[in-house]
This record gives structure tokens, sequence and C-alpha cells, in this order.
């Protein structure tokens, strides 16, 4: 198989209509596989293998399990944001030999958006005209089993798929696809039908097994059928889910913006609430014992510093004697006569003194502050007073008002709080949050109860399998009354050990290529010296050269990257199909050595065309010499985040192409 060339339309980040033509060319005798298609992260790489994918399965491309809802978002989600015919496209074209004679499919996949229904629509064409040999409506199928789905899986990969296949986390599909790739699955279907065959003709002969045989054909047909319907219910109820959870988000989201938060927390709130009208009642009850002391000096600060420089200026002044002490003295020196007097003095003069002292105790003049401070004693502890209206009662009482101030500040916030809680409670988006959640819950309910029934059917179909493998065994080893009969007997009894003796031939095989890819590619070579391989499950086991068992997370990352992509390549030769290969960046978790050796041993021997996808850090211009011989031609993808689309141009960034005879058709 060749693929020739793929086509995108408006198909996500590629506006207008691009082709890529991926035939591998021939240099100099020499047939070069490798077609490298490099870009950055975000420009479109991964979208290539998507286009091929989708063309081919459509639906299928997705997984077994999405619904036909999910499968008409995603299309919708994939026409690309700048088209104007809300409409998209993929073409792809391949060569495919049957019989030994090389037929060329095209195979064109368009959708349209059409209100809120996407309209699909496939055709197929071989050699130039319409597929007739089979009818329109299992197209799908034909493609399917043409290039099966779990087989296409080990073709077209990415590095999540690698990793998945590193971590045997999808066991299951790697199992189908191996069966499929190794020829075994035809075998057992052989046998089946060759059951059926003798059920239909051996009468009672086979003591009913024929008849059983039947029934259990049938019940397992039964039990596909109810997995296929379980599977797109359980995809559509986890679609459903998905819609529902952001519908409830979306309310969620009004309901916290118009106080529904609030509404949640009212209690807190009013507890805060009344918390802070309690510190407001406390610094006002302070604020007033101020205002009843000192605080009001506060206000004239000029008369109480005059104030203050006047006490000051008192008590550093000789303080004169009181008047009564005045005329005590004056009495005592009319007395005694002491000191001497040199005037001789009358009652009368006596009288004088003391009658002017009078006076000037009654109304005072120069000394104005001694009668105005007399109350004060020496004014000391006054001074102390009036210091403390600057240094503690006027710092206290601006503490007081600027606490107030933010106190109220929140007060008022915390109002506005529970007006929008009494808003939001009050209002119907309560209501519209809680049936949103109540129905996210339902559907929640349902998905888990159609995913345990799903698991209970899967569980039943793997014990008809057993049951119909026991009783193909026991009808083949029964003698047949008729020739036909019998020779249908020891036909399928030939089968059955046919079948055993393919797989335990092709698993040894498989087993001697995965223990030769993995030493040619791997840093330590004798790491891995063999490996078994369940024949039911498939489940791989490492043997280091002691035959002792190497757990795969005992690896390193890049180790396990490089088991994968052995494992890969072994199936590929394995199974002997000439298929392609498109990785989509397959170096992530690689150091250098495994990338050289991947470089120089693997993609160029790998298949007869290797379509790798990658960014300019994972193949740089060191990979490109290690490639440069294998190489056929090379594309690069650079998206524009103005124009917002992805343009195709002929090279691989900045590295120079000695050969370019291939070209990318880009058209507006």
């Amino acid at each position: 198989m060749i693929l020739r060339k793929i086509r995108l339309e408006d198909f996500g980040l590629y506006a207008g209509s691009v082709e890529i033509d991926l035939v591998p060319r021939t240099v100099k005798r020499r047939q070069n596989p490798i077609v490298l298609i490099g870009g950055k992260n975000g420009a479109g790489k991964t979208t290539v293998l998507e286009a091929v994918r989708l063309a081919l399965y459509g639906r299928r491309a997705l997984g077994t399990r999405v619904g036909l809802s999910e499968y008409e978002n995603h299309l919708r989600e994939r026409i690309n944001r700048d088209s104007t015919s809300a409409r998209a496209a993929v073409e792809l074209e391949f060569d495919y030999a049957e019989a030994g004679v090389v037929h060329r499919y095209r195979v064109r996949r368009e959708w349209e958006v059409r209100g809120k229904a996407v309209a699909e629509d496939l055709s197929l064409e071989k050699d130039g005209s319409i597929v007739t040999a089979v009818p329109r409506d299992e197209w799908h199928m034909f493609l399917q089993e043409l290039i099966p789905p779990g087989v296409s899986q080990l073709f077209f990969f990415d590095g999540e798929k690698i990793q998945q296949i590193a971590s045997d986390d999808d066991n299951e599909q790697m199992a189908d696809a191996v069966r499929s790739l190794l020829g075994i699955e035809l075998v057992g279907r052989l046998r089946t039908d060759i059951a059926l065959f003798i059920g239909r003709h051996e009468g009672s002969a086979g003591d009913g097994v024929a008849s059983k045989v039947n029934d259990v054909v049938m019940q397992l047909n039964a039990n596909a059928k109810r997995i296929d319907e379980l599977n797109g219910e359980v995809a559509e109820l986890m679609s459903f889910r998905d819609s529902q959870a952001r519908a409830a988000e979306r309310i969620r989201r009004r309901f916290v913006a118009e106080g529904g938060e609030e509404a949640m927390a009212r209690n807190s709130i009013e507890s805060e609430r009344e918390s802070v009208k309690k510190e407001i009642s406390r610094g006002e009850h302070e604020l007033k014992e101020l205002a009843n002391g000192l605080l009001p000096f506060a206000m004239a600060p000029k008369l109480i510093a005059g104030f203050k420089n006047a006490l000051l200026a008192e008590n550093s002044s000789s303080v004169a004697p009181s008047v009564a002490a005045l005329r005590a003295a004056i009495s005592s020196w009319k007395r005694n006569e002491t000191p001497d007097r040199e005037a001789r003095w009358t009652d009368k003069h006596w009288s004088d003194l003391r009658r002017f002292v009078q006076q000037q105790a009654r109304t005072p003049s120069g000394s104005k502050s001694a009668t105005a401070f007399a109350g004060l004693g020496d004014g000391t502890a006054a001074l102390a007073r009036l210091n403390d209206i600057e240094g503690v009662v006027r710092p206290r009482a601006e503490t007081l008002l600027r606490r107030l101030e933010s106190l109220a500040r929140r007060e008022r916030e915390l109002e506005k709080k529970l007006a929008r809680a009494d808003n939001a409670a009050a209002g119907a988006m309560l209501d519209e949050l809680r049936l949103a959640d109540q129905k996210l819950g339902t559907t929640e309910a349902t998905l888990k109860t159609r995913q345990a029934e799903l698991d209970l059917v899967r569980g039943q179909r793997v014990t008809m399998e057993r049951e119909r493998v026991r009783m193909l065994e026991e009808q083949s080893a029964a003698a047949s009354a008729s020739d036909r009969v019998d020779l249908a007997g020891r036909t399928a009894q030939v089968l059955a050990d046919y079948e055993h003796r393919l797989l335990e031939h092709k698993l040894i095989q498989l087993k001697s290529e995965f223990v030769r890819c993995f030493g040619y590619l791997a840093r330590k070579p004798g790491l891995i010296r063999d490996i078994r391989i369940d024949p039911v499950t498939f489940r791989t086991t490492l043997l280091d050269q002691d035959g002792n068992e190497v757990r795969k997370d005992a690896l390193s990352a890049g180790e396990k990257q490089v088991y994968a992509i052995a494992m890969l390549w072994a199936l590929a030769r394995t199974s002997g199909r000439p298929l392609p290969m498109i990785i989509d960046t397959p170096l992530a978790r690689l150091d250098s050595e495994h990338r050289a050796n991947l470089m120089e041993r693997y993609f160029p021997a790998a298949s007869h065309q290797v379509i790798m996808l990658s960014t300019d850090t994972e193949v740089d211009a060191a990979q490109i010499e290690r490639l440069l011989p294998s190489i056929s031609h090379s594309y690069r993808l650079d998206y524009d985040p103005i124009s917002r689309r992805t343009s195709v141009s002929r090279g691989y960034f900045e590295v120079p192409e000695a050969r370019e005879d291939a070209r990318a058709l880009q058209q507006a």
C-alpha cells in the first residue's frame, strides 16, 4: 500500500484547499522512503495524521465508544473558524494491491453544518470509478476490512500510542490488532463457520453439540450487538454528562457573580457583622470618655501652648510671699522695730500700709499669673496633664477615629453582601443551580449503571467465548455419521491444531523479531535477551540474560519508548503486510543516543513509506544529517497567528534540502 496524497479543505488550521504529495521518490535508483513534515507545536502536524484516519474510518477514527452526537460535535469543531461555507472535507488517495494487482482508491469524506445537525457524505472511487461492487451503505465496513482500524493503530500512530504500549494500558486493543496482523482471527472465524456447517448437516449424530454451538454463536452475536449498543449509550451519556457539567458550571459562575457565595455563607457574614458592630461600640465608648476628659483641650492647641508657657514661666521665677504672710511680717516689724526704722510711723502710716497691701491682694496687677495659678500649687501636675493632651490623648483619639472609619467601611461592605445574599437566595438562580446539579447527578448515576452493565456484558462475552471454544473442541473430536460432516469435523480439528501451531509459530517469530529490534535500537543491547508473550492476553514479560524478569516500570522513560517502537516494528515485520507508517512526534522522551539509533536504524528501515511528523527540536540539523540519505522530500508547516491558518511549503525549517522535486499545492 502507498499513500499518494492527502487533501484538506477548510479542515482544522488549514484554510482553503491544501494538498500534500506523500509518494516517496527514487533518487539515483535508490528508494528514499521518508517523507518528513515539520512544524512547531500547534502548527497542525497531528491534524495530518487525524485527516488520514478520519478519511478511512470516519466515526471509528475517534474510538469504539464514541456516540453520534460526540462525533458530530467533533466534525463541527474541525471546520476552519474562518470558513464562510460551514463545511470541510478530507480526501485520501492511495494504491492497494489485491490478488497481485495494484488498484488506486480515492476516498473523500465531506461534511456541512445544517442548523443543529451535521450532514456527512462519503464517496469512494476505485481506479477512477465509483465503487459499485459494494453497496454505498457498506462502504464504511469495506474500508475497515481493507485496512482494519486495529491494524492501522500499529502503523499510523503518535507518541500517545507509543506511551500506551509502553505502559500496557491498551492491551485489549493490542491483542485484537495482533490477531488481525498475524492472520489468527481469520482462522478462528473459519472454525466457527465450519461448526455452523456441521450443525446444519449432522442431525442428531453430534448429541446436540452443534445445536449448542449454534445457540452460543447466536448469544455471542446478541452479546456483541448489546456491547455496541451499550458503547453507544455510554458515549452518549458521557457527552451528555460533559454538556450538563459545563451548563452547571456556567450557572454556578452566574450564581457566584450575583451573590451566591454570600448566600451560602450568610451565617458567617452575619457573625462578622455583629463582631464589627461590637468593636464600633467599644471604640465609640472610649472616644466619649476621652471627650469627657482632656480631649476638648486638644481642639485649642494655641491656647494650651500659651497656658503652658505662662505656667512654666511662673514656676521658674521666684515666688512672692502671700498676702497673709506679708501682713504678719508688717505686724512683727511694727512690734519689734526690727529692722530699724529711720522715720517715726504713726498708726495712720501702718494703717495706710496695711490698706495698700489689702488693695493689692484684691486687684491683681503685674503679678496676674500668681493669682491665676494659685489653685495649682507648684504647677507640676498641671504641666503633666497638659503634656498628656499632645502625647497621649490626641494620638489615641486619632487612632480611634481611623479604626472607627475602617470598621464603618467594613460594616457597609457586610451589609451589601447580606443584601446580595438575600437577592441570590430569594431568586430563581439558586433553584436553577440545584436543578442543574441534580440533573448532573442523575446522569452520572445512569452513566455508572450503564458502565457497570457494559462490564457485566463483556464478562459474559468472555464466558460464552470460552464455552464456544470448548464446544468447538468437543465437536471437532466427535465422530461424524456423514462423510461431509466427518470431513468438516476433521477440518475443524485440523484448523484448531493449525490455529494453535500458527499462533505458536507467529509468537516465536514475534519474540525473535522483538529481541532483535530492541537490541538493534536500545542503548544497552544486552538489557533484554528474551520475551514471553501470553497467547491469550498477549501481555508481555521481559527477561534479562539470566532469565530473570525485567519489570517495565524499572526501565527508563527512553527505554520504554524504545520497547514500544521495537514491538511495533516487530509486529510489522512479522505480519508481512506492506503498509506505510505515519509517525507523529515519536522522540519526545528519548535521549540523544536513543534518538540517534532510531534515526540511523529504525526510520529508514521501518517501511517502504515512512511519513514523519516532527518538531524542529525532535528532528534538528544533527538528526537531519543522519536521515538525509533516506529522505525523499520534506514539508514545513507554519502557523500564522494573525491570519489564524497554517501554510505548507517545501523544505524543513532552516535545514537546506539538496533534493526537492515534490510540491505542496495550496489554493486560497
